[in-house]
């Protein structure tokens, strides 16, 4: 096929700019920023972007629009005459939670545009882990939304191996489904220098801890505390995304659930502040995500992209990623989860120990991991993946740069 004279434009469609949730809203603002770098005219539908966001937007060359606004508050759902200036040609909806409004975009006001819809969780492995009643039917609502959407879209796209193969049996009809995209997200900034050991021995539990059953917070906690004590000062654990009004809560609680002396154990708030990030990962030995279950797990690349030493969840799409990526090289970074406290915390606390008795090794190993998947897992790559893969067959850019 030949190249479009120009290159088509590209909407995407998210809650909020700023990744103050992490999540989806960072995988979001990486994407559209690296298909603005890539030289595809870009613009973000959001709810409420504050002139900060626009300016930063607009700094990256991505478009910031405002949902239209109703008596309730904004909405993604209403006609825009801003989105019908720009004239998007790919339409981007993340999981749900904007998914419907995508799909409402191009059916409702944008028929020639395509499509494209990503998938962030899997519903089926998170509910149970979130302790409220009803995640049956929760589960079994959100997936049927997700299949509607689906069956519209000319690009289903999943956040890496382990998603992708829930988004493929999401939509297996007997007679082979659909593709489903492989989303493999960047490593983000990465320094020239190897790191150096840090001074204080600390493990490092990055995210938002809302779900800490799911989330592990307690394997990590017993973990650090059961430590048989190499010589010199204790290692302590630094839990970094809890609710500001909730760390104190969260310390006690996890001081009295794992015996950890109340010096050892350091809670603090959510931040999406890039230097405040940088430096916990910088004086962190370790970066751990014990999770139970993680459809991917963003921040364990942010610790390879620290050269940080990581240790991911073997029940973490990341996790498959890395083996998928580095075949052995990855075994010391993934850990077995089997969803059993005592022999959780006992393989956690031996995979902890391993890095604390030799942090030398583990960071020339963090090093070696950092430099193979530098140039493979960028944001660019991800970027011109999902705009390559409308369907030749259904819709495709001609030369004037239109859907056909």
């Amino acid at each position: 096929m030949d190249e479009p004279a120009e290159k088509p434009r590209v909407l995407a469609m998210n809650c909020e700019w700023p990744a103050t949730k992490g999540g989806i809203p960072a995988f979001n603002r990486s994407l559209v920023i690296a298909l603005a770098e890539a030289g595809f005219p870009t613009a973000c539908l959001v709810n409420a972007p504050t002139r900060e966001d626009v300016e930063e937007a607009q700094a990256a060359g991505v478009t910031m629009i405002a949902a239209e606004r109703t008596p309730a508050g904004p909405s993604m759902m209403l006609d825009s005459e801003k989105v019908r200036a720009f004239r998007p040609q790919l339409v981007i909806g993340h999981d749900r939670f904007t998914g419907p409004a995508a799909w409402v975009q191009v059916h409702r006001y944008h028929p020639e545009a395509a499509l494209a819809l990503i998938m962030h969780i899997a519903p089926s492995e998170l509910e149970r882990f979130k302790g409220a009643p009803g995640a049956t039917a929760r589960t079994e609502e959100r997936e049927r939304i997700t299949r509607r959407i689906a069956a519209d879209a000319q690009i289903v796209a999943a956040v890496g191996p382990r998603l992708r193969r829930y988004a493929e049996d999401l939509l297996e009809d007997g007679s082979g489904g659909r593709p489903v995209l492989q989303l493999d997200p960047g490593l983000g900034p990465t320094t020239a220098r190897r790191r150096s050991v840090p001074p204080k021995r600390q493990v490092l539990v990055l995210g938002r801890t809302d779900d800490r059953e799911l989330k592990g917070l307690d394997i990590a906690a017993r973990a650090v505390a059961t430590l048989p004590g190499p010589p010199g000062p204790p290692v302590g654990l630094l839990v970094r995304g809890a609710a500001p009004a909730e760390c104190d809560a969260l310390h006690r609680s996890l001081v009295g659930l794992s015996g950890l002396a109340r010096e050892r154990l350091d809670v603090r708030p959510f931040t999406t502040h890039q230097g405040e990030l940088r430096r916990d990962l910088a004086r962190a030995l370790v970066c751990v995500m014990p999770s139970r279950v993680e459809g991917f797990g963003l921040v364990a690349l942010d610790a390879i992209a620290a050269g940080t030493p990581l240790l991911a969840s073997a029940k973490s799409g990341v996790a498959e990623l890395l083996r998928n990526r580095l075949g052995r090289l990855a075994d010391p970074m993934v850990v077995d989860i089997v969803d059993d406290p005592e022999t959780d915390v006992r393989v956690w606390r031996a995979a902890i120990d391993r890095v604390v008795a030799d942090p030398e090794a583990a960071f020339g190993h963090a090093e070696e991991v950092r430099r193979r998947l530098s140039t493979g897992l960028t944001w660019h790559r991800t970027a011109t993946a999902l705009v390559a893969a409308v369907p030749h067959g259904e819709r495709v850019w001609c030369r004037d740069g239109c859907l056909c």
